[in-house]
C-alpha cells in the first residue's frame, strides 16, 4: 500500500503510518484567512508569514491530535485514523472501554500538549529578550515590538500565540471542543448523563454567541477568522433530553471498519 498520496474518496492527501492522517483541502482555510488583510498591503511579507504558520498550525494541530491517540493507547484504545480539515482536527478510536475519568484524560491530552508547545516557543523566545506583546494589526499575528524584529522571532511569537489560542479554545465548556467532553464527563459523575450534557449545551450556546463579540470586530478591522464553538450542536444539546446521545457536526465517515465504535473529533468520544 502506497504510504502517502491523494485519496479521492475522501478529497484528502493520506500519510499511512501506525495511525493514518487524511489531511483535507479545507485545511489550508484557516491558514489563509488570518492574513488576508497584509496581503493586500504587503503581499510578499504575508507569502512567507502564511508558509510559514502553515507549518507551525499543522504541526500544532496534528501534535493535539497525537496526544489524544497517544492518552487513549495508555488506556488500551487503538485509533483507527486522524482526519485534519477546516474546524481542526478528529481522532476516530476503535472499540474500547474506559471510565468517565478515562475519557477526560484523553480530551485534556490534546490542550496539554498545546500548552507545552506554547511554553517551548515562549521560553525560545524569550531568549531573545523580547516582551511577549502584540504589534500592529495588519493580521491577526502581527510583528511583536520592537520593530525590525529577525524571521526566527516571529516565528517562534506565532508558535507561542497559536498553542495558547489553541489551548485556551480547546478547553472551552462547549462542543465539539475538548473541554465540552471534559466538562461532560466530570459532570456525568455527579448528575444523570442527560443533565451533563444540557449544562455543557448551555454553556456551549452562550460561548457561541459571545464568540461574536470576537469575529465582528476583527472582520471589521480586515481580519477574517472563524473562532468556536458552534451554535448548532450546543443548541441540541441544551434542547435534549435525558436519554440522547450528546450531538456532534455531521462528518464524513471513515472507511467502513467493523471495529469501530467511538469517534471523537479532537478526542472527543462519541458512541456510534
Amino acid at each position: 500500500m502506497q504510504r502517502f498520496g491523494w485519496d479521492r474518496k475522501n478529497d484528502a492527501f493520506v500519510f499511512r503510518g501506525r495511525v493514518p492522517v487524511y489531511l483535507s483541502w479545507t485545511f489550508a482555510i484557516p491558514i489563509v484567512l488570518p492574513f488576508v488583510h497584509e496581503w493586500s498591503i504587503r503581499p510578499r511579507d504575508a507569502l512567507v508569514h502564511t508558509a510559514i504558520f502553515g507549518l507551525l498550525f499543522l504541526l500544532s494541530i496534528l501534535l493535539h491530535e497525537l496526544a489524544h491517540v497517544w492518552a487513549a493507547r495508555r488506556l488500551g484504545i487503538g485509533t483507527e485514523r486522524i482526519d485534519l480539515y477546516f474546524f481542526g482536527g478528529i481522532a476516530w478510536f476503535k472499540r474500547g472501554a474506559a471510565s468517565s475519568y478515562g475519557w477526560a484524560w484523553i480530551a485534556f491530552a490534546g490542550p496539554l500538549a498545546n500548552i507545552v508547545l506554547a511554553a517551548g516557543f515562549a521560553a525560545s523566545y524569550h531568549l531573545f529578550a523580547r516582551p511577549l506583546l502584540p504589534g500592529d494589526p495588519d493580521s491577526l499575528f502581527s510583528m511583536p515590538p520592537p520593530r525590525p524584529a529577525t524571521l526566527l522571532e516571529w516565528t517562534l511569537w506565532v508558535g507561542a500565540l497559536s498553542n495558547m489560542v489553541l489551548a485556551g479554545l480547546n478547553l472551552l465548556p462547549a462542543y465539539p471542543l475538548d473541554g465540552g467532553t471534559i466538562a461532560r464527563n466530570l459532570l456525568a459523575r455527579r448528575f444523570d448523563a442527560g443533565v451533563a450534557a444540557r449544562i455543557v449545551g448551555f454553556c456551549g450556546v452562550v460561548l457561541s454567541v459571545l464568540r461574536f463579540a470576537v469575529i465582528l470586530p476583527a472582520a471589521i478591522a480586515g481580519i477574517l477568522l472563524w473562532i468556536p464553538p458552534s451554535f448548532k450542536p450546543n443548541w441540541r444539546a441544551f434542547r435534549g433530553t435525558g436519554g440522547r446521545k450528546p450531538p456532534v457536526p455531521k462528518l464524513p465517515p471513515p472507511e467502513p471498519a467493523d471495529d469501530v465504535e467511538w469517534r471523537g473529533r479532537g478526542g472527543r468520544p462519541v458512541k456510534r
